[in-house]
Order: structure tokens, then C-alpha cells, then sequence
């Protein structure tokens, strides 16, 4: 009786504490909304001006002496100084962003000279100062968190079979209605090139895409020739998609378990890959990235297999599976080549020396395979043909395009000779078509072989140039990658426009499928209501709208969280977790020199930083691979002990 009524108390406690934070909660939320749309109804002039401000100093003068009275609770001197510096890196990093993304949002450039970089660095600075105390909370509550160590297991404990089981069907059940809504697959981006090749047949395969990738959508026109209709092809390639993504992302929520074993970050993570629109949506898209998401997730994943759960036969094993694995994984993006170069020979570096040789021998094997893999490919449809290099040399195109488009005329007046030097890298009748967040308005009408030929030549060029103009090189590259970077940025989510009658928008849901001498691969919602409202969101750009929320289908998002987190690894000392989470960040950098940003691209890393964050939050990883190891030595022990009396 008496435990019934403990357990009724404890009951009310906790709901009276969850109704006190919730009601904090709906009124932070209000607050915002009512300062967002004061400010939003300002003119900018007359900002500076606002008695908000003096409501603002008030709450940045006491954030800044609640963090000052934080800080003085670290006793170790050493460790508040340490604290001290990644808080001031991290928001002086923060408040760069923010500074040059909001010269460039709203004044097309960043100031320019060294004057004018050097105000970018002291508003930076000043603005770091009502960063700094956000920053610190993260790094306080980290330290917190670690503070409790593990936590023990209470309630029921969950196999990791069944939970792979379970989130695997969880997650492919709750795709089926985005399936029906955009039935029989959404045929959007390159897929009016690729199915054109894969109809006419294997000697059209162009390597401006992925081989093996346009070779599936030719595999699945032919299971739609066989069961009745293009359509139903179509859709068993989304359902082959959803399969597979359901099975791949069942064995990260149970990586997470494994490492965590805590149930929250399986729920949410499960909640995340299963619902939220960008992960669900592209899943039934025709887009390279889908597949590679997919297969780059499961390399990490395997990766992780190897260094941390597996050891004698069992490794041998996962070192062949994720040459194979990777080997295919790298024929869906070229750029994965060289992040997966560049990550072994950094392992290389950065492991311990009795397991430099393995990783020597698995980067050899990872590069060569795919190099093997992709000849076998060629010659197998019977092309020698190489992918175009151009869409490398993006960044280097915007950034002429650029210094064309703002002093071309300029230039042919007073210098013709460097006019002419940019005539040879962008056409003149191309100077005006030149569009800040986008490289392919010129990049298709370049000429080539300026770039790829002659590599000093281009390099003197472009040094030249860029000696010239300096600021228009650093703000091509800035505004080709805004999204990335800056939070506020919405040119990313509408480069094209935007808006659920042209379905274009931070994704692209439109219906490219034309074949010629065919006719059009239809689209036939059967779940019109879901379609409607997934448009508005992923079409429509209708987040833009709702205050907070909206930061979470923000892109930069995801690059900064994956930067926080290496950030953090480095200040806990977690170096294996950094170690790991070089490989996405390297996979981020190729992007960088990319055409555009677009979600697709940051698709890989969306779904990586669940594990990622569980592999940080866990001290399990370092205590396994500290297990794998002493398991080694007992090993060689005996071995040496039963020779020895033998």
C-alpha cells in the first residue's frame, strides 16, 4: 500500500516538473516569435535605434555574469582556461558566419580591403561576446552529461537483434505512405538523362553520372517490361530503395544501442530517420544521392564493426566486407574517392603502430578496388569513356564568372588583356548569366579544356586574377557555399525558385521522365492528402515560416553539428571519436567545391550524426577497444606459455 503511494508521488512530481518546463517552454517560444517579428517589422536604419536594444543589453549583461559565476565553479585553473578557449573559438567561429553571411544575404559582397576584412573580424569579435555565453552551456551541459558517467541499464533490457528488427520494419512501414503520396518513384533531377540512356541501352552510358547507378534504372525499366509497365518498375525501384535504406539505417539505430544502451536515442533516432521529410522524401527519389547515402552510412558503419566490435577471424571477415562494400559504394559519387583517400592515410597517421600496417593495407585495397571495380564496369557496357572533370573546377568557374560579371566591361576598356584571359575561361556572351548560388548557368558553357589541359597554365591564371581581385575570389566561394555555413541563409532552399506548382524548392519532387520514342513515365499519387502537405514543406519552403522549428530543416544545421561535435570530441579528449568522424567531415570538404548546395548532398551526413553522437556519448567505444586489445595480449600469452612448456 505505502509503495503504491510513493509511486504516485513520484508520479506527481515528475508530471508537475514536465508542466513547469513545457509551460516555460510555450512561453520562450511566444517571446521569440514576438521579438522576431518586431525586429522583422523594423527598416534596417533604424535598427540600431529600437529600445530593444536596452531589453537586449540587460539580458546579455546577465548571461554574461551567470557565465562568469559558472566558470569560477571549475576549480582546476587549467581547465577553466581550456574551457575558456574552446568556448571563444567556437562562438568567435559562430559569429564570423553570421557577420559574413548577412553582408552577403543582404549586400551581395563582403567589405572589401583589408580595412574592411579587418571590421568583418572586430563585428565578429563583438558579436562572439553574446555568443560566448550559448557556448558555454553547450560545454557546461557536456560536461555535465560526462560527469554522470555511464548510466546504468534499468528497465527491460532489448537484444540488439530485436531492435535492428524492430526499427528496420518501424522505419520501412512508416515510408510506405510517402511512397504512395509520390507513386511510382520521384523521377526529379538527372533522371531525364539517365532514363534515356537506359532505355536506348548500354552502349548511351554517359559517365557524367554513375554507371552502375543509370545501369539500375535500365535493371528496373526492365522489370517493368516484364510485369506490365515502366510505372511498376519504377516502383519496385523505390520499394528496392526503401528496403534497403530501412535495413541499413535498423543496423545504425542498432549500433546506437549498442553503444549507448539507453533507449531515448534508439526512439529518437528511429522518430528521425523514419519521419522527418528530407529523409523520407529522397528516399523515393530517382537521385544518385539516395543510393550512396545509403551505401555511405553502411561503410561507416561497418567501419566501426571492425575497429571496435571485432576481433581474430571476424576482422579478416569485416576488412573484405568493407573493401567490397566501399569499393562499390564509391562508384555512386566520385568525390568519395578522395575522402576515403584521404581518411585512411590520416588513420594512417593517427592510429597506434601496430595497426598502421592493417589500414596501410586497407587504403591500398579500398583505392585500388574501386579504380578495378570502375574499368570492370566500363568494359563490361562496353565504354571507355571517362567522367567529365569540369564540375571539379566549380569554384574556380564562379569566382572568374564572378570578377566577369562586376568588372568585364570595365577590364575591356582599361586592361584587354586580362579581359581576354577571362573570355578564355567564360565566354563573353556569358559574363551577365553569372548566378551567385549556382555554378551551372555557367559551367555548361565553358570551354574545358582551359581548365583540365594545361594545369600550371590555369593555376598562373588564376593566381593572377585572383591577385587582382581577391574579394571577388573569397566571395564567389562564399556565396557558392553559404548554405553550408550560414544559418540564415535561404538561397540554398530556393536557387531555382520555389513553390508547389513548379516543385522546386529545398527539394526537387517535379517529373522529368520523357523518353524518346516512348513517351513519359507518369506520376500517380495514391495518397493525394500526403502529397499535398509534404509539398508545401519540401516544395513550398512553408518552414520558413515557423519560428524555432524551422532551424531543424535548415541545412547549415547539419555541417555545424557535425563541426560542434568534432569540436567537442578534441575538448573531451575523445580522440577515437574524432578519429571516426573524419570521414564525414572529409566527405563535407569535397562538397564545398561542388556546383550548388543542396540537401542531397548533406543527405550522408544527416543520417550519420545520430551514431556519431552516440559514439561520442558513450565512453563503451574506448573501453571495447581497450578489451579487443587486452584480449590480443592474453592471447599471444598463452600461445607463448604452450610453446614454451611444450
Amino acid at each position: 500500500m505505502y509503495g503504491g503511494i510513493l509511486r504516485l508521488t513520484i508520479a506527481k512530481d515528475k508530471w508537475m516538473k514536465y508542466k513547469g518546463t513545457s509551460g516555460r517552454a510555450v512561453l520562450t517560444l511566444c517571446g521569440v516569435y514576438g521579438v522576431a517579428y518586431l525586429f522583422s517589422l523594423q527598416p534596417v536604419n533604424r535598427i540600431y535605434y529600437s529600445v530593444l536594444n536596452v531589453l537586449l543589453a540587460v539580458g546579455i549583461y546577465s548571461m554574461l555574469q551567470q557565465t562568469e559565476q559558472n566558470l569560477r565553479k571549475i576549480e582546476e585553473k587549467r581547465d577553466r582556461k581550456r574551457r575558456i578557449c574552446y568556448v571563444a573559438v567556437i562562438s568567435f567561429l559562430f559569429a564570423l558566419s553570421m557577420v559574413m553571411g548577412y553582408q552577403l544575404q543582404n549586400l551581395g559582397m563582403t567589405d572589401c580591403g583589408v580595412r574592411g576584412k579587418g571590421m568583418i573580424l572586430i563585428r565578429a569579435l563583438c558579436l562572439s561576446v553574446a555568443a560566448f555565453p550559448f557556448a558555454n552551456l553547450l560545454l557546461d551541459g557536456i560536461d555535465r552529461l560526462s560527469a554522470r558517467g555511464e548510466a546504468t541499464m534499468s528497465g527491460r533490457y532489448w537484444k540488439t537483434d530485436i531492435v535492428f528488427a524492430a526499427t528496420a520494419v518501424v522505419i520501412f512501414l512508416c515510408l510506405i505512405p510517402v511512397w504512395l503520396a509520390y507513386y511510382p518513384i520521384i523521377m526529379s533531377y538527372d533522371f531525364h538523362r539517365q532514363v534515356n540512356e537506359a532505355y536506348k541501352g548500354l552502349e548511351w552510358f554517359y559517365p557524367l553520372q554513375p554507371i552502375a547507378h543509370t545501369w539500375l534504372i535500365r535493371l528496373f525499366l526492365q522489370i517493368g517490361t516484364a510485369i506490365g509497365s515502366y510505372e511498376a518498375g519504377m516502383a519496385c525501384m523505390a520499394v528496392f530503395q526503401m528496403v534497403l535504406y530501412a535495413l541499413v539505417m535498423g543496423y545504425a539505430t542498432s549500433m546506437i544501442w549498442r553503444m549507448t544502451a539507453k533507449k531515448w536515442p534508439v526512439v529518437v533516432t528511429t522518430l528521425f530517420l523514419a519521419l522527418f521529410p528530407y529523409n523520407t522524401v529522397l528516399v523515393v527519389c530517382t537521385t544518385k544521392d539516395t543510393l550512396f547515402t545509403i551505401l555511405f552510412t553502411l561503410f561507416f558503419l561497418l567501419f566501426l564493426e571492425r575497429n571496435y566490435f571485432s576481433n581474430g577471424k571476424k576482422k579478416i571477415l569485416m576488412n573484405i566486407l568493407l573493401v567490397a562494400e566501399g569499393c562499390l559504394m564509391m562508384q555512386f559519387r566520385n568525390n568519395a574517392v578522395y575522402a576515403v583517400a584521404v581518411f585512411m592515410l590520416l588513420l594512417l597517421i593517427l592510429r597506434p603502430k601496430k595497426e598502421k600496417l592493417g589500414i596501410l593495407i586497407l587504403g591500398i585495397c579500398l583505392v585500388l578496388g574501386e579504380t578495378g571495380m570502375r574499368n570492370v564496369i566500363q568494359t563490361a557496357i562496353g565504354t571507355r569513356l571517362e567522367a567529365p572533370k569540369i564540375e571539379a573546377y566549380s569554384v574556380p568557374i564562379q569566382q572568374f564568372a564572378r570578377v566577369a560579371y562586376y568588372h568585364g566591361e570595365e577590364l575591356e576598356a582599361q586592361d584587354p588583356e586580362l579581359a581576354a584571359l577571362l573570355e578564355k575561361y567564360v565566354p563573353r556572351d556569358h559574363w551577365d548569366a553569372y548566378y551567385a548560388p549556382l555554378a551551372d548557368t555557367i559551367k555548361g558553357a565553358v570551354n574545358a579544356s582551359a581548365y583540365t589541359e594545361n594545369s600550371r597554365q590555369f593555376l598562373r591564371d588564376w593566381l593572377r586574377v585572383g591577385k587582382r581581385y581577391p574579394n571577388e575570389f573569397l566571395d564567389a566561394f562564399l556565396e557558392l557555399t553559404r548554405g553550408y555555413w550560414f544559418w540564415d541563409d535561404f538561397s540554398w532552399a530556393e536557387n531555382l525558385g520555389y513553390g508547389t506548382d513548379t516543385r522546386y524548392g529545398v527539394l526537387f519532387t517535379y517529373t522529368s521522365s520523357e523518353i524518346e520514342g516512348y513517351g513519359s513515365i507518369e506520376h500517380r499519387s495514391k495518397f493525394p492528402a500526403l502529397e499535398k502537405v509534404l509539398e508545401k514543406i519540401v516544395s513550398g519552403n512553408c518552414f520558413n515560416e515557423w519560428p524555432v522549428l524551422s532551424v531543424i530543416f535548415h541545412g547549415s544545421l547539419y555541417s555545424w553539428s557535425l563541426f560542434f561535435l568534432m569540436v567537442l570530441c578534441l575538448y573531451r579528449r575523445k580522440y577515437w571519436c574524432f578519429q571516426m568522424s573524419l570521414l564525414p567531415f572529409l566527405y563535407f570538404g569535397t562538397m564545398l567545391l561542388g556546383p550548388v548546395v543542396q540537401v542531397r548532398y548533406l543527405f550522408p551526413i544527416m543520417v550519420m550524426l545520430p551514431v556519431l553522437a552516440a559514439f561520442f556519448s558513450s565512453d563503451r567505444m574506448k573501453s571495447q577497444s581497450n578489451e579487443n586489445r587486452e584480449q590480443k595480449v592474453v592471447f599471444l600469452g598463452r600461445k607463448i606459455y604452450n610453446k614454451a612448456i611444450g
